[in-house]
C-alpha cells in the first residue's frame, strides 16, 4: 500500500478515513516518517512502519459480493453464553475486516431474531448489542464508501440482505 495522501483507507476498528500527511517526525527520540490519517471524528499520527500493517484498503466490489453472502448466512449459533463468545466477537471487530464484520452483524441479527421468536430469551446482552453495532458502523461506512451511496441507503443495503437470511 502506497499511503499517498488522499489515499482512502480503513484503519482496522476505527474505520474509514483519509490520508492527510506524510511527514517526518520525531517519535521516541528518532526521526521517523509518519502517516496522519483523518478519521471520522479522529486524526491519527501512525509511524508509517506502523501504518502498513494496521490500515487497508477500502474493499473492493468482489470483496462487497463476501460481505452480502456473510449477512446472508444462516449462522449454527452456539449456546455458549456471551462471555465465552466475547473474545472471538472481540477478535473479529479488531481485524476489521468487511466480512468478519459482517459476521458479527449477521450473528447478531439472528440471536435477535431467535429472542424474539422465544418470546424474549436468549438474546443479546447490552456488551453483545454494543458490539453488534459498533461493527454494523464500521461495515455501513465502508459499504456507503465503495458503493458512492449515503450512508443511511448502506444501512437499508445491509438490511436487504440481513432480511433474505431469514
Amino acid at each position: 500500500m502506497r499511503l499517498v495522501v488522499g489515499d482512502i483507507v480503513v484503519y482496522r476498528n476505527h474505520g474509514v478515513g483519509r490520508v492527510a500527511a506524510r511527514r517526518k517526525q520525531e517519535l521516541l527520540g528518532e526521526t521517523q516518517e509518519v502517516v496522519v490519517l483523518e478519521l471520522d471524528k479522529l486524526t491519527v499520527t501512525l509511524p508509517l512502519t506502523s501504518a502498513r500493517t494496521r490500515l487497508r484498503p477500502l474493499a473492493d466490489k468482489a470483496e462487497l459480493r463476501r460481505v452480502a453472502d456473510a449477512l446472508r448466512e444462516e449462522w449454527s449459533l452456539s449456546s455458549r453464553n456471551w462471555l465465552s463468545r466475547r473474545k472471538e466477537t472481540l477478535e473479529k471487530l479488531v481485524a476489521g475486516t468487511p466480512v468478519e464484520l459482517a459476521q458479527i452483524v449477521s450473528e447478531g441479527a439472528q440471536r435477535e431474531r431467535v429472542r424474539s421468536a422465544s418470546g424474549g430469551k436468549g438474546g443479546l446482552s447490552v456488551s453483545e448489542r454494543q458490539l453488534c453495532t459498533e461493527a454494523r458502523t464500521l461495515l455501513s461506512g465502508e459499504v456507503a464508501l465503495v458503493l458512492g451511496i449515503q450512508p443511511a441507503a448502506a444501512e437499508t443495503w445491509i438490511d436487504g440482505h440481513l432480511a433474505r437470511s431469514v
